[in-house]
This record gives structure tokens, C-alpha cells and sequence, in this order.
């Protein structure tokens, strides 16, 4: 029999139950249909092995069921009998036929989940592409900073160095100002490139204060550019929580970026983001973007994170559900809250459980 792997215990237990009946129908002077029992076996099968194996076990019961009825009616004919086998064999076909069907349904659900899970995945990584494009001014002051630093400390060294006295000591201060500019530098790219690239996601023990401060320096320029405050308001000792950083970025940098454009029609002063973290009383831990510009009118709000809605003429209506999809596979919950003069978005994610595996979902 082709057997699923990972149920060795159940096989067994299949073969043992399968014996046993066999034993009983043709070694008992039992006058009732024992051949019946053998459609427990074929219904267990299904979830054991392939759809061979089913088919294989099928036939096994149907030949153990005349096998059983030549053994213990050999000598005479008996229509009661011979009527309880071709009861036997038609339960027998009947459940074959339904395990079949139902193990073909319950494998096409689970291809259908797979390729809406793949789709998922890809548009999430299509909007982080797009929103990259977004932060292209933020990204370039991001990296431009580090290589000014780097070039302005190569400098300073080779007049160090250049001097009839070179000044060794002020030369390795500025070659270590100098790595320490190219680790900046190198890091901002690793983030960009997280971003960019397309992997399954990974979920692994995270402080959700570093997510939010990698997230603000992403859009520091453009916050700048537009004029916009951002105040950090960050509580200590947060507990961590399980998940996969790419992500969680793309949601914080998707919501601080609505809430800078929600605010372009602020007096100048007067466009404030807050980017909040807090832990809740479930144990978990919540973040929320706060902003002060015109609110979130009341009917927007039951389909504000519904597919292809969207406050803005260029909108795509795709940003807040991927949002909440992101943070649904995370466990957590996203809404919409009240604020007196400006919206808030929040939402929440459990703690890290202590006995959690590495990497798991």
C-alpha cells in the first residue's frame, strides 16, 4: 500500500483491524454481516495513504470478503449468506467511491488554499515594490548620508597621513569613523533589499520598537518633505512577538505613509504623526499611527480595509487589506480607532509565546 508519510501507527493499526475481521467472518459461526466492519477501514484509509493506496486497500477488503465466504461456505451454499457478502461488497464499493471523492475535494481545497496563499504573497511583494518606489527620495537620503560620511573620513585620513608628520592616531579615528559610515550605508541596503526581494515569510522573535524605528528612518525624508512631525512614543520593556520583519515593516511604513498624505492639506505646523507602541491587556503588544488631519468619515469606516477601497483619486484600495491580511496571519487584529481631530489606525499582536518554535507561523 502507498502510504502518506508520518502515520506508521495508523498503518499498523489498519492492517491489525483488517486481520482481525478477516479472522472473525471466516473462522466464526457468526450468522451477520462482519464483512461490514471493513468500510472502517477503507474511511481510515483515506486519511493514511494516497488516493493508490485507497484503491489498493478497497480491493484488499473486497477479495478478503470472498475469501472469507468461500472458507466458511465452501461445503454448502447459504442464501442468507450469500446475501449478507454481496451486502458487504456493495458497503464496501459505496465508501470507496465516497472516500475517493472526498479525499479529491479535500486536495483540491488545499491546492485552491496554496495558490490563494501564493497570490497573497506575490501582491504583498508587488505593493512593497511599489511603495519602495514611493520612498525613492528617503531611500537615497538614507543611503547618500553614510557616503558622504564615508567620503568626507577618506579624505580627512590621506591629509592626516600626508602630513611631513603623519598623524597616525587621527588617521585611525577617521578610518573608524569611516567603517562605522559604511556599516550604516550597508545596513540601509540590507533593509531595501528585504523589502524588495520576494521569500516566504519568516517568523521569528522580534522586538516591535525596532520594527517601528527601522520603519520611521524608511520615511524620514519623505515626513520631511512634506512637512510632517513625527513624534515617537515608544513604551519600554514591550514583550517581543513572533513574526516576520519584512512585513510588520510594510504595514507601519503603508500606514505612516496614508497618514502623511491623509495630512498634505495641513497648515504648515500643524501635520503631526504619532507613532505609538503599547502593551495590551491580553498580554500582547499594540502600535498605532495617529495623525492629524481631517478624520475618517463615519461611512467610510465598516469598509475601510475592504479590497479595491480607497479615500484617494490614484488609489489603488489595496494597501489596508493587504495590511490586515499581514497582521491576521500574524495573529493579531487591525482596526480603525476614534481620535478628536485626525484619525488613528492601530492594531495588535500576541506576545511571543515562551515555548514557541523558531520559524513558526
Amino acid at each position: 500500500m502507498v502510504r502518506v508519510q508520518g502515520s506508521p501507527l495508523l498503518s499498523i493499526l489498519l492492517v491489525g483491524l483488517t486481520l482481525t475481521i478477516f479472522a472473525v467472518d471466516a473462522f466464526t459461526p457468526l450468522d451477520v454481516a462482519i464483512a461490514v466492519m471493513y468500510v472502517v477501514v477503507v474511511l481510515l484509509s483515506a486519511s493514511v495513504w494516497r488516493r493508490s493506496g485507497v484503491m489498493l486497500t478497497s480491493a484488499v477488503c473486497l477479495c478478503l470478503t470472498l475469501l472469507a465466504y468461500a472458507l466458511s461456505h465452501a461445503a454448502t451454499f447459504s442464501g442468507p449468506a450469500s446475501g449478507r457478502m454481496v451486502v458487504s461488497l456493495a458497503a464496501i464499493g459505496i465508501t470507496a467511491w465516497l472516500a475517493l471523492r472526498w479525499q479529491a475535494a479535500t486536495n483540491a481545497l488545499i491546492a485552491r488554499e496554496e495558490a490563494l496563499h501564493r497570490s497573497q504573497a506575490q501582491l504583498a511583494h508587488v505593493t512593497r515594490v511599489t511603495m519602495l518606489g514611493e520612498l525613492a527620495a528617503s531611500i537615497a537620503h538614507e543611503v547618500n548620508q553614510p557616503l558622504a560620511a564615508i567620503a568626507t573620513n577618506g579624505e580627512a585620513s590621506l591629509r592626516w597621513l600626508n602630513r611631513p608628520q603623519p598623524e597616525l592616531g587621527e588617521a585611525r579615528a577617521a578610518i573608524g569613523s569611516l567603517l562605522e559610515a559604511a556599516g550604516r550605508a550597508s545596513e540601509v541596503i540590507r533593509r531595501i533589499r528585504a523589502l524588495a526581494r520576494r521569500s516566504d515569510p519568516r517568523h521569528l522573535p522580534l522586538a516591535l520598537n525596532d520594527v517601528a524605528l527601522e520603519a520611521a528612518g524608511l520615511v524620514r525624508r519623505e515626513l520631511a518633505s512634506h512637512q510632517v512631525t513625527l513624534k515617537l512614543d515608544l513604551a519600554p520593556g514591550l514583550p517581543q512577538v513572533c513574526g516576520d520583519r519584512v512585513q510588520l515593516q510594510q504595514v507601519l511604513i503603508n500606514l505612516l505613509m496614508n497618514a502623511m498624505q491623509a495630512m498634505q492639506h495641513c497648515a504648515p505646523g500643524q501635520a503631526v504623526l504619532t507613532l505609538r507602541t503599547r502593551s495590551c491587556d491580553e498580554g500582547g503588544v499594540t502600535c498605532s499611527v495617529a495623525d492629524t488631519g481631517p478624520g475618517i468619515p463615519a461611512d467610510h469606516l465598516p469598509k475601510l480595509f475592504d479590497a479595491f477601497f480607497s479615500t484617494k483619486e490614484d488609489g489603488m484600495g489595496m494597501g489596508l487589506p493587504i495590511c490586515r491580511s499581514i497582521i491576521e496571519t500574524h495573529g493579531g487584529r487591525i482596526w480603525a480607532g476614534a481620535q478628536a481631530g485626525g484619525a488613528v489606525l492601530l492594531f495588535s499582536l500576541p506576545a511571543l509565546r515562551r515555548n514557541m518554535p523558531e520559524g513558526a507561523p
